[in-house]
């Protein structure tokens, strides 16, 4: 659990493996108005405003990454995706300036609780800064179609993400709220709604 800051909002935590639906879920708390921050886009926009880290990326991955002067992002996820030892690599740079970047955001924000989607938060560690975490839940069929189907990846590189990502039952050990994914939207923006409501009452004052 996070540390006492009673006068912050309360980090609740939204993650869940590739495909699982959490971009969707976070999309519906934005929709109740609670603020997301994604730390997944907070990484790319460190990657693109700090002089110093393409540097530490081409030093840690080599030339390969680079299109001429500018990063392949397509081709750092490749990499970063072929074994667990490069993208703890990749986190270890990253990560740093991620978490200080989420720490700067929560003290702007004046609301009981907000939302921190992160797709590595277990893997991270990330769930020891959260006050509560909530893992989005989906059958691996399911979250494979999705991928393909919208383009984000080809079924092998799904293949290798997942296996990079926890487990299903690790990602249980560490919810404090899960929300199952399986349905329909309407069922989805049910849950979550009756979720926020759960938030609103054990984090308000």
């Amino acid at each position: 659990m996070a540390d006492d800051h009673a006068s912050l909002p309360a980090i609740i935590g939204l993650t869940g493996g590739i495909g699982s639906g959490k971009s969707s879920v976070a999309s519906i708390f934005l929709m109740l108005e609670v603020p997301v921050l994604d730390l997944d886009r907070v990484g790319e926009q460190i990657i693109d405003s700090s002089p110093d880290i393409l540097p530490a990326l081409v030093q840690a991955f080599g030339y390969e990454i680079l299109d001429g002067d500018m990063l392949n992002r397509k081709r750092l996820a490749e990499i970063c995706f072929s074994s667990r030892d490069k993208t703890e690599l990749l986190n270890s740079i990253l990560h740093p300036l991620i978490w200080q970047e989420m720490d700067s955001w929560v003290k702007k924000q004046k609301q009981t609780y907000v939302i921190v989607e992160a797709s590595v938060l277990i893997e991270s560690g990330g769930c020891d800064r959260m006050d509560a975490t909530v893992v989005v839940m989906a059958e691996l069929p399911a979250r494979r179609q999705r991928v393909v189907s919208r383009g984000d990846q080809t079924g092998a590189v799904f293949d290798n993400i997942v296996k990079l990502q926890c487990s299903d039952d690790e990602r249980r050990s560490h919810a404090d709220f899960t929300i199952y994914n399986d349905s329909n939207v309407e069922s989805l923006e049910l849950d979550v709604k009756a979720l926020n409501g759960l938030l609103i009452k054990q984090f308000g004052s």
